[in-house]
């Protein structure tokens, strides 16, 4: 088995923030869910929809809590809009074009510490909040991460409410670049990697929607829990078809790594389900995480 890499481009976006209070959060996921909804990733609901965190904290809405690991670096590449993997088949079978789509995160940043200790009571505060709470390390400079988009106009728009209240935070945005490959293998062997190749961006989006739809449509913890179940078995299935072949292919191997990284995520989400509150965080959490461990897939494979 064969491959090659056809594209990847890089551009660079970072900016720093500042401080947090923790009835910040009234005003973040009150936005966040009508923005999100308005984008069309969650179900339509009329304008001028929004939800609060008070009303999350009432019942309405929750969090979780998951381990803060640092993932990857933060060296961006160039912008695009997000897509299905496209495949596309030679005439013999044997080799095929598999597109990875570029991915954007743009992060709602609540403070900017030097070491865990400064951070760790902030980001305790965002997760009793039902927020990420989630400590990116940027090189060493902790970033204390509340939520996060896949577009920068729900970002902005969130930022610039937080704003005018009075309370520092920016947007911190992620990028990476598409991929696009032509992989040879044996017949017997594409199906699988092809699925396994699919399934890497699908998840991100699927989490991104079970994220939105937890707090939005009041989801119960065991609606949230089968969703992860039947994620992480599409996952373990990949890892399985994709074994034997990785061990003749470095390319696969990051694939096979990114994998079984993110069924530890899915694991660790799964374990923070006592309440609605801990669990929306947790989802939270794994939302960012498994963005940023893709964005680091496209990163290892473009080069």
């Amino acid at each position: 088995m064969e491959y090659r890499r056809r594209k990847s481009t890089r551009r660079r976006n970072e900016s720093a923030g500042g401080g947090l209070r923790a009835f910040i959060l009234l005003l973040i996921f009150g936005a966040t869910a009508y923005l999100i909804l308005g984008t069309g990733l969650g179900k339509r609901m009329k304008e001028g929809y929004a939800m609060s965190l008070l009303d999350s904290c009432m019942g309405r809405s929750g969090s979780a809590s998951a381990n803060n690991e640092v993932i990857g670096t933060s060296n961006p590449l160039v912008n695009a809009t997000l897509q299905a993997p496209s495949i596309t088949a030679a005439p013999t079978g044997e080799t095929v074009e598999i597109s990875m789509p570029a991915i954007d995160v743009y992060m709602i940043q609540m403070g900017f510490y030097k070491t865990e200790t400064e951070c760790a009571p902030a980001a305790a505060e965002l997760k009793a909040m039902g927020a990420a709470g989630y400590v990116y390390n940027d090189n060493g400079d902790l970033r204390l991460i509340a939520a996060a988009f896949s577009d920068e106009a729900s970002a902005q728009s969130v930022k610039e409410r937080v704003s005018a209240e009075g309370h520092d935070c920016i947007v911190y945005h992620i990028a990476r670049n598409g991929v696009d490959l032509l992989i040879t293998a044996d017949a017997e062997k594409m199906l699988p990697i092809r699925t396994a190749f699919t399934l890497a961006e699908d998840a991100i989006t699927q989490l991104d929607e079970l994220s939105i739809d937890f707090d939005a449509e009041s989801r119960s913890v065991e609606y949230g829990l089968e969703v992860l179940s039947e994620l992480r078995t599409n996952v373990d299935n990949a890892m399985t078809g994709i074994a034997d072949s990785a061990e003749q292919s470095e390319m696969l191997k990051l694939v096979l790594t990114y994998y079984s990284e993110l069924d530890s995520y899915i694991k660790q989400a799964s374990a923070n389900s006592a309440d609605r509150v801990s669990f929306a965080s947790s989802l939270k959490e794994l939302r960012i995480r498994s963005a940023l461990r893709y964005a680091l897939l496209l990163q290892e494979i473009g080069g």
